[in-house]
């Protein structure tokens, strides 16, 4: 598999660099920031739920230990819900700790996490599940 560090690793990465960079004044920062919080925690829980109802690896690195293939619940909005609530929460942290420049950041992890961890995990869904998986990337967008 391609993925050089975990997404959780990779979060606490970003997370580090936002806070290191100089505050830049964001408007209706803190509302903003409870708002993506919630949003993450909301999102985080409805996309995690099923994994543990089906018994099946939330594992990055192993997603060739998969035993189903879920497209309900959040799964017919996002392909990736884990990872958008990841961004809410990156998000949430930059507008608290009023990093503009954290949008940078942010869309650094969105392009990491494309690259070296998306992109390897559908090849590996695509082997495991074939059809279903297709019609599935088809009808469901990566992110939103």
């Amino acid at each position: 598999m391609e993925l050089k560090l975990p997404p959780p690793i990779l979060f606490l990465l970003a997370v580090a660099f936002i806070y290191g960079l100089p505050k830049i004044a964001l408007p209706l920062a803190n509302w903003l920031s409870y708002l993506f919080i919630f949003t993450g925690i909301i999102i985080a829980i409805a996309s995690l739920y099923p994994f543990y109802q089906h018994k099946t690896t939330i594992n990055p690195h192993r997603p060739e230990q998969s035993v189903h293939l879920i497209t309900y619940g959040i799964y017919r909005f996002s392909r990736n819900p884990m990872y958008l609530s990841l961004v809410c929460f990156l998000l949430a942290f930059t507008f608290w700790q009023q990093q503009a420049l954290g949008f940078l950041v942010i869309i650094g992890f969105i392009a990491y996490l494309n690259r070296f961890q998306i992109q390897p995990e559908e090849r590996i869904l695509k082997q495991k599940f074939g059809q279903d998986f297709l019609q599935y990337q088809q009808k469901v967008r990566r992110w939103i």
